[in-house]
């Protein structure tokens, strides 16, 4: 029982660790881990163990040379104007993102909705880093999202070519997720309460009705 409980843990942080790797690899000010937040980590690296969740890797080749690339230039400048991308401008995550969207320029025309989004793939493209919880809340959210593709930072050790990944929930794992979120926001307007009894003034408190 004990070997078999080491195993799986193993199995499990060896996902969570590969996880963290894909989400949130980008060093710098503002540097995320996915381990933030456990509990949405461990219920990501769970769905994943269990196919609820398929992820793939895809190879591609890194155009160091994309600002002559006029196609992608332009699809880039097109979307930098509805995000704060100008940010980043003249730094390493400008010929990224280039070569994030290139890889996608058959699929339509992106727009930007909090993330890159393609509607008649019904897919968000993330080039960047993002939280379980943040994922969930894109599947779980108004916009119809089928699958999230995460382009992690590309020069990595050990890599002969950049790759980046998709994740694609089945119904049961939206499931679980709309019920991961709605705890986690009941839980907040219970903390929100129990420390401001002004709350309820804001958002009452809706008792359960019995008919």
């Amino acid at each position: 029982m004990g070997k078999e409980t080491d195993k799986k843990y193993k199995v499990m942080k060896m996902i969570m660790d590969a996880l963290e790797d894909i989400l949130c690899s980008y060093q710098g000010r503002g540097h995320l881990s996915a381990y933030t937040d456990l509990d949405s980590l461990a219920l990501f690296a769970s769905l994943v163990a269990y196919g609820q969740i398929q992820v793939e890797n895809y190879q591609y080749d890194y155009d160091d040379g994309i600002r002559e690339d006029g196609e992608a230039v332009q699809i880039y400048q097109e979307l930098a104007l509805q995000t704060r991308w100008r940010v980043g401008q003249h730094t390493r995550i400008e010929p990224i993102r280039m070569n994030a969207l290139k890889q996608f320029a058959g699929m339509g025309t992106p727009v930007f909705e909090e993330q890159i989004y393609y509607k008649d793939i019904a897919s968000v493209l993330v080039c960047g880093e993002i939280l379980p919880y943040e994922v969930f809340q894109l599947f779980t959210g108004t916009a119809e999202v089928k699958k999230i593709y995460v382009f992690p930072y590309p020069f990595r050790e050990g890599w002969e070519r950049p790759l980046y990944f998709s994740f694609e929930p089945t119904k049961a794992a939206l499931e679980e997720m709309r019920k991961y979120m709605e705890k986690k926001w009941e839980e907040m307007c219970r903390k929100i309460r129990e420390n401001d009894k002004s709350f309820d003034a804001i958002i009452p408190k809706v008792e359960k009705w019995e008919g």
